[in-house]
């Protein structure tokens, strides 16, 4: 399929559902975006936002280091592996006069960054090697400079447990959970709107869509560009409320796969709610339902739910890390928003 002949089916300049970060339909996390701005007008050393996979987070951050008017800011859209490759980043941001000044003397690090009191955007913190993290905090000590931190919520618990003190440091944390309903919805017509067609989709196809995605600004335009997909094969040129419903139901698991039992559907329910965890994070959460529940017990439900292929097993960073499998997520997402 023509992906150029599909657009101009349907009068559209551009595909309105790319995922692509674009400031000017950016829509909802005004309560976010007021505590961002005002932690940095506060001078904090750290700042943490959290969120789940497509939750919005790289936009936040975007939309707030394009509307700060100082020039005091970098945004590095993943973390260097070493301390050395910081370095080596500020220095390649030397003006020409600074550049003449370091060439007889040795680039302090700590110098710079409290001459310059740099506002710094580090996207994907998760990524960050352990060495990365203290560095980061020892940085914070010694200069005026503010980190914005953003990651995963497997983030966070990380930090809570291997980097406490550079935990203690962070005042203001920030979760973004998901677009609430208006948002959502608007997010949708607004980039139709900056495609040209702002009527495309029918105000209960809007609906639906927000329903089915959860609320998740990636899972929304995911699954308006499948609506679009669906209505051209269709030879439809108005998306309304069907079109949508088969996207879930082309999505819906085998009706097997949903006979589930109450620990397994809880579960499910967990990872979709908080994320891919591994067996003690899942441990410690299961426990507040289920307090007798031991190491041995969950790891047995969660060999049966892989074998079941309820849940997938990755291998990340020597950790075996549990995820519901794309057909279930779905139809949980779906149910939970019912």
């Amino acid at each position: 399929m023509n992906d150029i002949e599909m657009l101009n089916f349907f009068k559209l300049k551009d595909n309105p559902f790319k995922l692509e970060v674009i400031l000017e339909t950016f829509v909802g996390y005004n309560l976010e975006r007021t505590k961002l701005l005002n932690s940095i007008n506060n001078k904090e050393k750290i700042v943490l936002v959290s969120g789940p996979t497509g939750a919005g987070k790289t936009t936040l951050l975007l939309w707030i280091y394009n509307n700060l008017k100082t020039k005091n800011k970098v945004y590095i859209y993943r973390p260097f592996e070493k301390r050395e490759e910081f370095e080596e980043y500020f220095i390649d941001k030397l003006s020409f006069f600074e550049r003449i000044i370091y060439k007889f003397k040795k680039f302090n690090i700590v110098e710079y960054l409290n001459k310059k009191n740099l506002i710094i955007f580090l996207d994907e913190a998760t990524f960050c090697d352990d060495n990365i993290l203290e560095w980061i905090k020892v940085i914070s000590d010694q200069t005026n400079c503010t980190f914005i931190l953003a990651g995963l919520p497997e983030f966070e618990e990380r930090l809570l447990k291997g980097h406490r003190t550079l935990y203690e440091r962070i005042i203001t944390k920030i979760y973004l959970k998901s677009l609430d309903p208006e948002s959502g919805k608007l997010l949708i017509k607004k980039r139709l709107e900056l495609a040209g067609n702002p009527d495309l989709f029918t105000e209960d196809a809007i609906e639906e869509i927000y329903n089915l995605s959860g609320g998740l600004p990636r899972e929304i335009l995911k699954y308006s560009y499948e609506a679009l997909l669906i209505a051209y094969r269709e030879n439809k040129n108005i998306i309304d409320k069907d079109i949508v419903e088969k996207i879930y139901e082309a999505k819906k698991p085998p009706t097997d796969l949903l006979k589930l039992t109450e620990k397994q559907r809880y579960i499910v329910e967990l990872i979709t709610k908080y994320g891919p965890k591994t067996v003690n994070e899942l441990l410690k959460l299961f426990k507040e339902r289920y307090s007798d529940t031991t190491i041995h017990a969950i790891s047995n439900i969660l060999k049966r739910m892989t074998e079941s292929k309820i849940l997938i097993r990755t291998r990340v960073k020597g950790k075996f890390i549990y995820d519901v499998v794309p057909a279930i997520k779905d139809y949980f997402i779906r149910e939970i928003n019912k």
